[in-house]
């Protein structure tokens, strides 16, 4: 794999909050994010504190396994810990009219599907969705969008215990 590219994978994360002990001795919160192609069956969830999905926006759609992902956190008790969506688009038009034209197949993309579908499953949904932008339809992420992808990172992490409304943003 080339440097600066990633496989395309619709995945899962679940992360673990653990506790270890820093350099000066005090006992701190750590995480441990666990990464899941959302191919595999489904983990034990029990000590799982938070899920973000994952999957490309592709013709205007989310990917089936990863919806359905979204419809067995349910299933499997995961209803009050936080759910986070995101997913990757493009790479985008560069004139305002081709931009117009494919409007469609970029917006909402898969975030907002999957976003529906999880809400509608009953699931905490984390209101913002991130969005990274790609240069070409296996990558690479375009300029800023692993700044982005950090930046949502802690802030969603950073909201850890609190439930959303069915309110929705993007990132």
């Amino acid at each position: 794999m080339n440097e600066g590219t990633y496989p395309i994978q619709k995945l899962f994360w679940q992360h673990k909050t653990s506790s270890r002990l820093d350099s000066s001795g005090d006992m701190t919160l750590g995480h441990e994010p666990t990464i899941q192609d959302v191919l595999q069956k489904l983990p034990d969830l029990h000590g799982v504190d938070s899920i973000v999905v994952d999957a490309p926006t592709r013709m205007a759609r989310a990917n089936r396994k990863a919806v359905n992902v979204l419809k067995r956190l349910k299933k499997k008790g995961f209803s009050i810990k936080p759910v986070a969506i995101f997913d990757t688009y493009g790479p985008i038009p560069t004139t305002p009219e081709e931009l117009e034209k494919d409007k469609k197949w970029i917006y909402p993309g898969a975030a907002g599907i999957m976003q529906k579908v999880a809400k509608n499953q009953g699931l905490n949904v984390y209101p913002e969705t991130l969005r990274c932008e790609v240069k070409g339809l296996k990558g690479p992420l375009a300029d800023n969008a692993l700044e982005k992808a950090v930046s949502f990172t802690r802030v969603f992490v950073s909201t850890f215990g609190k439930t959303w409304s069915n309110s929705s943003n993007s990132h």
